[in-house]
């Protein structure tokens, strides 16, 4: 018997799995543009804050829940963070943001048979929203949760679709565009989510992680 997210109490393989795709919330390296206004230290607070609530939303979930996080020796500083409890850990591989979240899927889908990825820019994403973009996958290969800035927030996959990954621009308004064209040339089916907000610039910060 499965619910509505794919999960069985028999078969391990059918307990999906989501990344969460971090960085180590070091200053300079995060949210550079939220830094080009608020400064580095201040840039790095926000980043903190909001992955350490993306992940604590999605922590109870069910669901197995795995942080993938770049630089690769930043396990400690990882866990010191975001925490031990419901947490799996993994490095990012090299390449850009494409080629390591397709060598993230395609291993995580080796073990499981949905997977889900998300970031941590889009801190409304919680276990509810990745249970329904889970439950989309029984009707479809691919979910996409839009962000306004025209990029996506998650991507739920039930097979390996390393075509979603190429030639994308990433850190362009076309990514969504770019990514629903190469499904369809794929012959993948779509469903999407409801749009969110990625915080990138001081004007997306919602009241809750503004400096008091």
């Amino acid at each position: 018997m499965t619910d509505a997210a794919g999960r069985s109490g028999t078969d391990p393989r059918a307990t999906p799995m989501v990344l969460v795709f971090a960085k180590a919330p070091r200053p300079g390296e995060v949210k550079t543009r939220l830094a080009a206004d608020l400064g580095p230290e201040e840039a790095a607070r926000i980043y903190r804050q909001m992955g350490r609530q993306v992940v604590d939303q999605l922590r109870d979930g069910p669901f197995r829940l795995r942080v993938c996080h770049t630089p690769a020796d930043a396990e400690a500083e990882m866990r010191a963070w975001l925490g031990e409890e419901g947490l799996e850990y993994r490095p990012q591989s090299s390449g850009d943001l494409g080629r390591r979240m397709d060598r993230a899927s395609q291993e995580a889908l080796r073990a499981t048979e949905r997977v889900c990825i998300v970031g941590t820019d889009a801190p409304d994403v919680d276990a509810p929203l990745v249970r329904d973009a889970l439950a989309h996958l029984e009707d479809h290969d691919v979910v996409f949760g839009p962000a306004r800035d025209g990029g996506y927030y998650l991507v739920a996959l039930r097979r390996p679709a390393p075509t979603l990954f190429q030639g994308i621009p990433w850190s362009t308004d076309r990514v969504l565009e770019e990514s629903l064209a190469a499904a369809a040339r794929s012959n993948l089916s779509v469903s999407t989510l409801p749009m969110l907000s990625d915080v990138d610039r001081v004007e997306d910060l919602p009241p809750a992680f503004r400096a008091t």
